[in-house]
């Protein structure tokens, strides 16, 4: 699973216009401007994604790459990828298996997936439990939550929720994601013209 985030460039011709008598530095102004929104952009997914879902920043950064401009290409993305999560990424309650007489009084398992709501129990048919991974699952945790695929003992599968992809298209977080573009785009675009435009006047002085 996959999702591409576009860093808008339309502004870019602002750069063209300002910069017309400097033709040389328009490619340079115009890849700094993008490249360094989209550094921007990388780091604040990170956050909002993490404001949102109680999962961990690095988590995250795991699925994202960056995709940079350059001089004759102004294309710029980052691409996120990745499978649904595992409930071990989650804060989830009991923390590890219950044991002998435990075990038989054991509440429901509960996890705690958006940032901002409490733990919710987990409803499925059978009932989901947490056990040990052996660690060896590719989460590479301890514990996970599981639940059995029938009636027997066996097999067992682990319970999976979104995808960081997924989490990153939310409405609330991809909203956001695209206005703080923007408005770095505007504000390295303004510092690509004066600097410049500082640094040509400079050299006239000379």
């Amino acid at each position: 699973m996959a999702r591409d985030i576009f860093v808008d460039t339309k502004q870019l011709n602002r750069i063209a216009i300002e910069l017309k008598n400097l033709d040389n530095q328009i490619p340079g102004a115009a890849s700094s401007a993008v490249n360094r929104t989209l550094d921007f952009v990388y780091t604040r997914i990170g956050r909002l994604v993490t404001q949102e879902y109680a999962i961990k920043v690095s988590d995250v950064k795991k699925t994202m790459t960056k995709y940079k401009a350059s001089k004759t290409n102004l294309y710029a993305k980052i691409i996120s990828k990745g499978h649904t999560l595992s409930l071990a990424h989650f804060p989830f309650s009991p923390k590890k298996p219950m044991t002998g007489g435990k075990r038989r009084k054991a509440k429901a398992v509960k996890v705690k997936i958006k940032r901002q709501e409490g733990y919710k129990t987990i409803k499925t048919n059978p009932l989901p439990f947490v056990a040990s991974t052996g660690a060896r699952s590719a989460d590479k945790t301890q514990f996970n939550v599981f639940k059995r695929e029938g009636s027997s003992r066996l097999p067992i599968k682990v319970l999976r929720t979104l995808s960081i992809p997924q989490m990153i298209t939310n409405v609330n977080v991809s909203d956001q994601i695209q206005k703080l573009a923007q408005e770095k785009l505007m504000e390295r675009i303004q510092h690509e013209i004066e600097w410049r435009l500082d640094k040509a006047a400079q050299k006239v002085k000379e």
